[in-house]
């Protein structure tokens, strides 16, 4: 009984975490755009970016911790892990680099 209830509460914890980040990094994306100057850009990356990686962290501690033993085996892989996805949907966000149909006149 134990080990379902914990497993089930680790199970919405990282996902809960997964969803927050990406919450997080998105709404950065969305609100940057190119046209800006780079000081309020640099600004706004630099308060959301750690936020988000931060919020990855602790899903991927429970994730990870499930497959692999050990501090160091463990902290690397999510440390990386956490950074590129906050990076990866940080940028997926951002208005000026979504694709853009070609309109032939």
């Amino acid at each position: 009984m134990f080990d379902a209830l914990s497993g089930i509460f680790c199970f919405v914890t990282a996902t809960v975490s997964f969803l927050y980040g990406t919450r997080i990094a998105w709404v950065c994306g969305k609100r940057c755009h190119f046209k800006e100057e780079p000081i309020n850009k640099k600004q706004l990356l630099s308060e959301s970016i750690p936020a988000a990686a931060a919020v990855y962290f602790f899903g991927f501690v429970i994730v990870f911790s499930l497959f692999f033993d050990g501090f160091l085996t463990v902290f690397v892989p999510l440390l990386t892990s956490a950074i590129l996805l906050s990076h990866l949907v940080v940028t997926m966000a951002m208005p000026d680099l979504k694709r853009k149909p070609i309109i032939k006149r």
